[in-house]
Order: C-alpha cells, then structure tokens, then sequence
C-alpha cells in the first residue's frame, strides 16, 4: 500500500504545480496587459481634464490686463476676483497648482501673475511678480506655441503622482503674452491601479485552485487510476519472472495508457525468453572465457618468461616482453642457445587477432626454431618455414618476423627480417639508430619465396632493440599515433640502461602516450647486448730465479697483445716483479702460477703457490715519513702494489696462497 500512495502523491503533485503555474502564467499576463489598457485609459482622462481646466482658466483671464498688474504689483477687484475663481477651480478639481504666469525665455524665467493652491496640497501660493526657473518642458512647449504648434501641452510626472497641462493666452492679435498651468493630482489613478492589481491577484488565484481541483479529479480518473493498476501489474511481473505466471492487467481506458498495458504484457513474455536464452548465452560466455584464460596461461608459458635465462653466460644479455590486445595474442618471441657459441632470438607478429592468431603463433613459432639449428643460412631457414606455413595456410593468415643468431666469440650478428619492423642498433657509445635491413616478403604470403640473410659485427657493449608495430602504431585518445621518432627519442634517452631497464621504460611512455585509449594490437619488445667473454691468459711452473724472466716476458707480451694502455701496463709489471719476486725468494714454494683475466674495463692477476701461508694484505704498512736508513726492512713492496692496484684480496684454499690484485683500464 505504501507503494501505491507513493506513486499517487509522487504523479499528481508535479502535474498539480505545472498546471497551477500555467493558469497563474497565463492570468499574469492577461492581468498584465489588462492593467496596462486600464493605466492607458486613465492617463488620457487625466490629461483631457487637466487640458479642459487650463483652456477654461485661459478663456477667463483678459490678456489685455496682464501687462497691468506685474507693473504695479497690486490687485485690485477684478484681479482678486478671478483668483477667487481661480482658487474655487481648484478646490474643485482637486487641482494641487493653477497658475498664470509670463514666461521670459531670456532668462527662462516664470513671472506670475496669478498662482492658487488647493487647501489639500500644502503648497504656499507666490506672490504676484514671483520668478522661478522655467524646465525644459516648459519652454519646449512654450517654443512649440509660438512656431504655430498645438495649444495643448501634457506632462505626466507619474512617480510625483501628477500631471501638468500648459495652455497660451494670446491677444486678439494671436500673439502669446502668458501661460496657464495646471498642475492635477492622480490619487485616483494611483489607487484604481492598486484596486485593480488586488482584483486581479484574488481572480487568478480562484481561477487556479478551481481548474487545479477539477484537473487533479480529472487526471485522477483518467490517467493515475491506470498507470496505479499497470505499476502494480510490473511489480507482479518481476516476482513472477522466475515461475512464469504473468499477472492481468486490467486497464478499462481505450487509449493509450491501454496500449502501453497490452505492451508490458508483450514484453513480459519476450523478457522471459530473453533470460532463459541470455543464461544459456552467458553460461556459453563464462566457459569460452575460462578456455581463453588456460589459452593465454598456455601462451604465456610457450614463451621464455625466466630472466636472466642463462644465468651461467655472461657474454650477453637479453630481456623481453609481450602484452596482448585480447586474452590471447598474435605476436611472439622467442630465444634459445643454438650451440654453445650461438644464441638465436626472434619476434614476429601474426595477422589477426585472438584464438586464430595465437594458434598460428604457435605453429610458426615451432617451425622457426626447429629450423634454426639445421642451417648456417638464415635465409634458407625462412625459405623453409615459408613453403610449410604456405602448404596449409587455408585461413590465409601471414607473419611478420626477424630472426637473429649472435656468435658469442666474434659479435657476429647473422640476421633475416620476413616484413617486420626495423630493429634499432645501439653502439658502445650509446647512439641508438634504426639498423636499415633487407626485408623479405611476409612469411605464409607466397610459396616459392627466397630470403636472404645479412650480417653486421657487434662490438662488446652494443644493444639491438627489436619490437612489433604495436608499439609505433599506437594511437592516443587524440587519434596520433606514438611513431618512430617518440619510439628513438626514449631508446636515447635511456641508452645506459640494461635490456632489462631498458623495456619498462619505454612500456612506461608508451602508456603515458595513450592514457585511457584502448590497445589495438599486441605490443612485443625484445633487446640484446652483446658482452663478450673476458679474456683470459695464464701461466705456472716451478718458482726459481729462472722463471723471473720467463713470468716477465709472459706478461709483457700479454699486455701488449691486448692493448692495454701503458699507464696500466706499468702498474701491472711492477706488481708481478714485487709479488712473484717474493714467491720465488720467501715462500718456499715448490708450484706457482699466475692466470690474468681483463677486459675492456678490468685487469686482474691471480698468484697462486702452495707455499708457506701468508697473507700480504695485513703487513704493517712502512712509515714513508722516515728517513730510509731509520726505516724497518721490508713491507714497501706491497705497500706500492696496495696504492697502484684498485683491489687486492687474499684467501688460503686447498693448500693454497691465492692473491687477487685488480687494476681499473679506464
């Protein structure tokens, strides 16, 4: 039941004031220009009669003896006569000020002659003679008598509640010597607006709350009673939509509201078809989209997720990632060790999007690396994998791809690109630039297509960064795209970061680029550089004045044969003859060797011997303040050695002296 006073109240009320509120709309601007006419009529009888006095005053007065008593200043009988008419008129006509005045228009100055007050008005009356300023509208009208205009002049002072009529006396001559002015009260207009506003505002309002009444019986009966009836109805449908039972709907209107009944039966029906066929549907939906969720951990698992990958292998290293569209993605990548010398990687992009281009992904991506490993000619290995991806291809989807093989030893790159992107090179100096390569036709596109393969020398601390077009074809809320110039701005701006660094960045302004836009196509990032082993020399034997020389020349001509400078070639020698020096001469050693690993930033030199255990790191440092014949014997040796090296540690293993010392090249 609170439902239904709910609904009654909540309909009528609205209706009830937007009908009130139109009646009053519409009675306010009747009442309105009603009240104007009304103002109109007024107005012209307060002019007519103020017109009609001041032409009656005029015709009284002989223009003749005016001249007479602004000489003289005195009144005589005659003129005390018409004032008392004057003054009669006025009391009368509920006239505020009649007057007869001259009017110098020199000086625009009144002299008048004659000037009464009603007793009402509380004015003084002037004397005869008395000057005052003429206004404006004076002197106009006056101005419009004398060039032949209209005897008649009106000014309407409404706000001062009252009107001021102007009328000439002329001579038989028709010249003009004064002027009657009749100032006139309009209390009567004043309190006949304000009668008819209060008439007016009791009318409307009768008006508005009868055809309220009569409009909410109306609208009770005709349109609140049915639609009470149809919302019970609808709250009788959502109950019953699980059982099926659909209630009556009795609507006795033959009208709309009737039609609308007949509609929600209709739908109640199509709605509970729609739920049966929707569970159906959505029960189809939540299976598909939890195959998709195993496809895509499937996927996920199909690429190398595990960094680093090689840990043991320190001659490169390599990062990267692959963020789909949908559940499941076209693009790939993939890296593997074709020997121990070579490492593979490839990316590539499949046509399409979700299940059928991640199964297409999978086979192309099985066919690229099982053929990696069977030639030395990467051209022959897309060549290959293009003939068996053409000869059942029915949906006629293609792959874009490029393939690398590093020598781990050389820095070779050996590389083929089928369509895909331009790959960027970044140099030791950390220039990054996109690598211009031979592309070849798409894979899957054509039988009988030849690729050729390309090659280009790395240097130890170069990086090449391979991606999908995911990435330069991304589109911003704004429809731009984040291009090939954003993608080599970033790449330079992070050029010392690790591939590991390096692909969070640049995913980072990608996504600062496209905000909230969606993202169309899967975006794959892979980078490689390319560190080279450190090299590595070493020798041993029988510590004895004899092999001095011998240890000698082996690190001379190591150091030169590996270019190390010689401000570094210096430091090394001194510390090889000052440390063997003492293995030979104090360790009692019957075994000694020394193995030198560097490479382009580090020395290092390795002492081993299986002599007496002693650790040089702890001597006493000598006093270099002393004099040399007040000096202790020993010990500044290894002090030297301590200030040239960047690191010496000690450590006895196995029978073992083990002597570290480390030399910064750069």
């Amino acid at each position: 039941m609170k439902q239904k006073r709910k609904f009654t109240r909540s309909l009528i009320r609205p209706i009830f004031n937007a009908l009130i509120g139109l009646i009053m709309l519409l009675s306010a601007a009747i009442g309105i220009v009603g009240y104007f006419e009304f103002a109109d009529v007024l107005k012209e009888q307060y002019t007519d009669i103020a017109n009609g006095i001041a032409e009656y005053v005029a015709l009284g007065i002989d223009a003749g003896e005016l001249d007479k008593y602004l000489e003289n200043k005195t009144a005589d009988d005659e003129y005390n006569a018409i004032r008392e008419q004057l003054q009669h008129t006025a009391d009368a006509e509920d006239c505020s000020v009649i007057y007869v005045a001259k009017l110098h228009t020199d000086s625009k100055e009144r002299e008048y002659i004659y000037n009464v007050v009603s007793k009402k008005s509380g004015f003084t009356p002037y004397d005869i003679g008395y000057r005052d300023t003429a206004s404006e509208e004076i002197l106009n009208a006056y101005d419009s008598i004398l060039k032949g205009g209209s005897n008649y002049h009106n000014f309407m002072y409404e706000r001062k509640g009252y009107t001021t009529s102007v009328y000439p006396i002329k001579e038989d001559g028709g010249n003009v010597v004064a002027l009657v002015g009749v100032v006139k009260d309009m209390d009567l207009l004043n309190s006949a607006k304000v009668n008819y506003i209060v008439k007016i505002i009791l009318l409307e309002t009768l008006i508005a709350v009868v055809s309220g009444i009569l409009w909410i019986i109306y609208m009770r009966r005709r349109i609140v009673m049915p639609i009470r009836q149809l919302n019970e109805a609808s709250l009788g449908m959502v109950e019953h939509l699980e059982d099926g039972t659909a209630p009556e709907i009795v609507v006795k209107n033959n009208d709309e509201i009737k039609d609308l009944a007949d509609s929600f039966s209709k739908m109640y029906h199509e709605i509970g078809a729609y739920i049966s066929k929707l569970e159906t549907v959505t029960a189809e939906k939540e299976r598909i989209g939890a195959e998709l969720d195993v496809a895509a951990k499937i996927q996920t698992s199909m690429l190398p997720c595990i960094f680093p990958p090689f840990p043991n292998r320190d001659e490169f290293d390599i990062y990267a990632t692959m963020d789909p569209a949908k559940e499941v993605g076209g693009d790939f990548y993939d890296f593997f060790m074709v020997d121990d010398d070579h490492l593979a990687f490839v990316v590539a992009d499949v046509s399409g999007k979700g299940v059928p281009a991640a199964l297409f992904m999978v086979i192309g991506k099985t066919l690229i690396k099982d053929h990696t490993g069977l030639h030395d000619d990467l051209g022959e290995v897309f060549t290959e994998v293009n003939d068996i991806l053409c000869s059942s291809n029915s949906e006629e989807m293609f792959i874009t791809a490029f393939e690398g093989v590093l020598n781990l030893k050389t820095g070779e790159l050996r590389y083929v690109n089928a369509g895909h992107e331009t790959p960027f090179l970044c140099r030791k100096d950390g220039t990054y630039e996109p690598f211009k390569v031979k592309s070849g036709f798409v894979l899957a596109g054509m039988e009988g297509i030849r690729y050729k393969s390309g090659s280009v020398q790395l240097e130890p601390g170069d990086k090449i960064f391979q991606y999908s077009d995911g990435i330069p074809e991304a589109m911003n809320g704004k429809n731009e795209q984040y291009g090939m110039a954003r993608l080599g701005k970033v790449l330079m701006q992070n050029s010392e970061k690790t591939p590991s660094e390096l692909l969070p960045a640049i995913k980072a302004d990608l996504d600062a680029f496209v905000g909230g836009a969606e993202q169309f196509d899967d975006i794959t990032m892979l980078c490689v550089k390319f560190n080279q082993k450190d090299k590595r020399a070493e020798i041993s034997g029988v510590p004895d004045k004899a092999s001095i020389k011998t240890i000698t020349e082996f690190i001379e001509n190591t150091l030169k044969e590996w270019e190390v400078p010689m401000k570094v070639a210096n430091k090394v020698q001194l510390a090889v003859d000052e440390i063997y020096s003492n293995i030979v001469y104090y360790s009692q050693a019957k075994n000694a060797g020394i193995t030198v690993t560097g490479n382009e930033k580090k020395l290092s030199l390795l002492f081993e011997d299986d002599g007496i255990p002693y650790d040089p790191t702890t001597a006493q440092e000598p006093d270099v303040t002393l004099a040399v014949e007040e000096r202790d014997i020993g010990g500044l040796g290894i002090f030297m050695v301590k200030k040239l090296a960047s690191d010496i540690q000690y450590e006895n293993a196995m029978g073992k002296n083990k002597l570290t010392v480390a030399f910064d090249v750069k």
